[in-house]
């Protein structure tokens, strides 16, 4: 690779802060989200920028009279900006779309027929017109100046191998509401309108990233979504044309998350991450990291409530601190104790009065960690200069100390134990009517219903074509959902939703969960290889699971390359055919691509992924011994619960 993909997100913010200098600024959540895993607000301001503020119809430019907008373009992002410049005092509007304005284009003519603009590249041209007439005709002053600018905030990198796309958080594989297609033959326009957007913003992105790190990429996938956006990828025009222009080879490795969401919907504690990430309230309007409870350092008397907004929350990544970076990459790759023996020698160093000086332990406790962090309380010297590392061992103390954490403990053995009795009983299984019957007595045993069905979601997902569960017990299981979705109506998911529904509409509700877990069993039937992600254990006593995306990278690294027959390649097309047609008298076998042929390979989990399988993923790659570097993207991270939202489609419920 040229650079990194963490260079490519720091090269476009500098062109960002090239634009700011004596303006208000205004950013949606998901740029917002960027930055913050650039360098945060201070970026911003240290940068030029006279005031930031959210993307909303409630605020108004101040200040110089100079605006800048750094937004997704979306229709309605676009009608709030005209709002608020009708609003404010701006004479200088400067419009950064993060979204490539052909994407932005095709989007503004809906419905058009825009073919002849795209073939011919002019779409970014068209775009750029519109925009800048709309920004003018908001304005209504003849000495002001507009300028709309393409500047891709697209990915974040937790790490050096993992990255994520905040923007694309909400693209799932989907269509039309559901999570595999009517027709045996998938057309892009054969998506719902904002599922296609979607789709090819993420495509866009991608080859923006491609386009910035000189990437020529040849394009493997697995699942339906994965091979649109390869099909985009492969035939956009404007693809094609940075292709022709870029020269370093990569392997670009496409898979649907809903193939396996056994690995979303598990309770794992191999990396504290997750654990912190299912047990901790997500850091306002970000999907990627947490809200730290930072009371605790303060010499203030706060209300104890969710909607307590006195104090502003911390968080677990802090870009421009180095220490805390190689904290943040323990909480992925180590283990729980290794990530608290570390937070404690950190601690330890710290110049406060009455904290222990550093020694040798042969366990750290949360104890141990708060001892440090209450020395530190009221003591704002320190707690300036070392703000990361305590926030840091603050998240691990508050997610050891968690009322939720009993729970998730609970659900890993249910898990294990469903694992057991589904590898033994197979067709005989029992295991729908007993999480049936969890459902049934979940208050006396203070069980959320929520994780209970991300455990059903688990179970669907693990045994897939394999088990065949009693009809019986499904009808008793669809009873007991819809029962318990009009009990917890009022709170479930913390959605406005359910809180008004019937028993009547529960009872559809619950048919459509049901509906929506027997789709979820038959994902990987497309799948030859792969299919099955409940193995024997090496131990040779009982089972494990081993999921598709860990099973696809053992056979990647495998020195003896054994074929990935589920793996497409979106290069195996007419034209190879015809090739080999020609040759067939005088050309030799014809040798199957194989990803590891580039020295880069991104794999990239379309809908989300965990800390968890990051972990296992790069530890494979690496015992394995290749040469090549293998990075792994997702749109983002999730937890059991957001996966549960994701696979029984719930916001589209609320819609």
């Amino acid at each position: 690779m040229s650079i990194s993909i963490k260079e490519f997100s720091k090269a476009w913010w500098t062109e960002v802060y090239n634009r700011i200098i004596g303006a208000t600024v205004f950013l949606d959540d998901y740029s917002a989200e960027c930055l913050h895993w650039e360098g945060g607000l201070y970026n911003l301001i240290s940068n030029g920028a006279v005031t930031v503020k959210g993307l909303s119809p409630f605020e108004t430019g101040t200040g110089s009279g100079k605006a800048v907008f750094i937004t997704q373009a979306t229709s309605t992002q676009l009608r709030i900006i005209c709002e608020i410049i009708r609003r404010s005092d701006i004479t200088h509007c400067t419009l950064i779309s993060c979204v490539s304005l052909e994407i932005v284009y095709l989007e503004m003519n809906e419905g058009k027929d825009v073919s002849d603009a795209m073939l011919a590249g002019k779409a970014q041209a068209e775009a750029t017109s519109q925009l800048e007439n709309m920004l003018k005709e908001a304005l209504k002053k003849k000495q002001s100046v507009v300028e709309v600018v393409y500047i891709p905030l697209f990915a974040i990198s937790p790490t050096n191998v993992v990255f994520l796309t905040p923007p694309c958080r909400e693209v799932y594989p989907r269509f039309d509401g559901k999570l595999t297609p009517d027709t045996p033959t998938l057309d892009l326009y054969a998506l719902k309108s904002d599922e296609r957007g979607l789709v090819r913003r993420l495509a866009s992105g991608l080859n923006s990233m491609f386009d910035s790190m000189n990437m020529k990429e040849d394009i493997f996938y697995m699942g339906a979504c994965s091979s649109l956006i390869a099909g985009i990828l492969e035939n956009s025009p404007v693809c094609v044309s940075r292709r022709k222009n870029c020269s370093n080879p990569v392997s670009l490795i496409l898979v649907d998350r809903t193939l396996d969401l056994c690995g979303v919907t598990g309770h794992s504690s191999e990396s504290i991450l997750d654990e912190i990430m299912a047990l901790l309230p997500k850091f306002p309007g970000h999907t990627n990291d947490v809200a730290v409870d930072m009371s605790s350092l303060c010499e203030v008397d706060l209300i104890s409530h969710p909607d307590d907004v006195q104090l502003s929350p911390g968080c677990l990544y802090h870009p421009n601190d180095d220490s805390c970076a190689q904290t943040y990459d323990h909480m992925i790759n180590k283990s729980e104790k290794e990530v608290m023996f570390d937070l404690y020698n950190k601690l330890s160093k710290l110049d406060v009065q009455k904290s222990p000086g550093p020694k040798v332990l042969l366990k750290v406790t949360s104890q141990s960690l708060e001892k440090i962090i209450s020395a530190c309380k009221g003591n704002y010297d320190i707690i300036g200069k070392h703000l990361g590392v305590l926030q840091q061992a603050l998240g691990v103390v508050q997610t050891l100390k968690s009322p939720g954490r009993a729970e998730f403990q609970l659900f890993m053995n249910l898990e294990r134990q469903v694992q057991e009795n589904l590898a033994a009983s197979r067709d005989s299984t029992s295991v729908v009517n007993q999480i049936s019957h969890l459902i049934k007595t979940r208050k006396h045993r203070n069980i959320s219903f929520e994780n209970l069905l991300a455990l059903l979601v688990h179970v669907y997902s693990l045994v897939g074509t394999e088990v065949m569960f009693n009809k019986q017990h499904e009808e008793s299981l669809q009873k007991s959902i819809s029962a318990a979705i009009y009990e917890d109506r009022a709170s479930l998911f913390n959605r406005d939703f359910f809180h008004m529904k019937t028993r009547e509409e529960c009872e559809v509700i619950a048919k459509g969960v049901m509906d929506r877990l027997k789709e979820i069993s038959q994902m990987r039937r497309i799948l030859h290889k792969y299919n099955s992600i409940l193995k024997p254990c090496e131990t040779g006593v009982g089972h494990e699971y081993r999921g598709v995306l860990q099973q696809l990278v053992e056979d990647l690294v495998n020195t003896d390359r054994p074929e990935m027959v589920d793996l497409r390649h979106r290069n195996e097309g007419i034209k190879d055919f015809l090739r080999s047609g020609l040759n067939i008298l005088t050309s030799k076998k014809k040798t199957t691509k194989h990803p590891l042929d580039n020295s880069t390979v991104i794999l990239f989990v379309v809908g989300g992924i965990t800390a968890e399988e990051c972990k296992q993923l790069h530890r494979t790659v690496i015992t394995s011994g290749v040469d090549n570097v293998v990075l792994i993207g997702s749109t983002k991270y999730v937890t059991p619960l957001d996966a549960v939202v994701d696979a029984l489609n719930i916001d589209a419920h609320k819609a």
